[in-house]
């Protein structure tokens, strides 16, 4: 079996000085987008979990906790299997790749064999945030520390640019800077009648200062606004497709044209 996962854009994210179990809760409208990881799995006598990126084969991943957690919640599930990554959603990028496998593996064993999903709740707690969203697989309005999914019908097009720096950012880190600061500034926009900003922006440029540089440059490029997704430190803009991209990837290891789609869980048997 074959899984598509796609990645995510947090089209505004507001942070609360609130914290619920040591996590700030938020609130934000996130879709997913046409950029895709790749999972190929299939039971086995034995389990393995690989990843394309080398990096990824020496930590416990979100993939593993994934899978830790749909057994914790079906005791009597006792199939291994061969899993197989191909990461194409850049890491550390506020993009959600590592919350998109996981989402998509837990959507999937338990649509498939018939388990018990974990709660919102426990999934945020054992495997992060971001994955109730990927779990949902829709357009939604996160609140609470990601436990709460609302889906969103956003009954038009979205047409993207992405564009992801080479150096990514650490969630523990910006959320830390985000901690010390006294000034929260926001930059907003509005796109059908849904604001447009990201209260981690000056948490982030304290982190990585060239930050501000790289936007800039994009827009003065693209002679349109930028917005960063999630934590960083990738940026997006609302913007039609153009025939040609402009130069500058030199400072970027991924600038491309995408759309928000209707669903980030695609199967297709082999």
């Amino acid at each position: 079996m074959k899984i598509r996962t796609s990645a995510k854009i947090n089209l505004n994210l507001e942070i609360f000085p609130e914290k619920q179990d040591n996590l700030h809760t938020l609130s934000s409208v996130m879709i997913p987008i046409n950029i895709y990881d790749d999972i190929a799995i299939e039971e086995s006598i034995s389990e393995t979990i690989k990843f394309s990126d080398e990096n990824l084969n020496t930590i416990e991943s979100t993939v593993h906790k994934a899978l830790k957690l749909v057994r914790s919640s079906n005791p009597s599930f006792d199939k291994n299997f061969d899993i197989f990554i191909d990461k194409k959603i850049p890491y550390n990028s506020g993009l959600g790749g590592g919350s998109s496998d996981a989402g998509a593996l837990i959507r999937y064993l338990c649509d498939s064999y018939q388990l018990d999903y974990p709660s919102n709740l426990e999934i945020v707690h054992e495997v992060g945030s971001d994955v109730p969203f990927f779990v949902h697989g829709v357009s939604a309005t996160i609140q609470g520390i990601g436990e709460i999914v609302e889906p969103l019908d956003l009954n038009t097009d979205l047409n993207l640019l992405i564009a992801v720096p080479k150096v990514g950012l650490r969630t523990r880190d910006v959320f830390n800077a985000f901690d010390t600061l006294d000034s929260k500034d926001r930059n907003t926009d509005t796109w059908n009648d849904i604001e447009l900003f990201n209260d981690l922006w000056p948490a982030a440029t304290e982190v990585y200062s060239e930050l501000v540089s790289l936007r800039e440059d994009l827009q003065v490029k693209y002679q349109n606004k930028f917005f960063m997704s999630g934590s960083g430190s990738s940026f997006f803009s609302i913007i039609d497709p153009i025939k040609e991209l402009k130069p500058g990837y030199e400072r970027f290891s991924l600038i491309q044209y995408c759309k928000k789609i209707d669903c980030s869980l695609y199967q297709n048997d082999d």
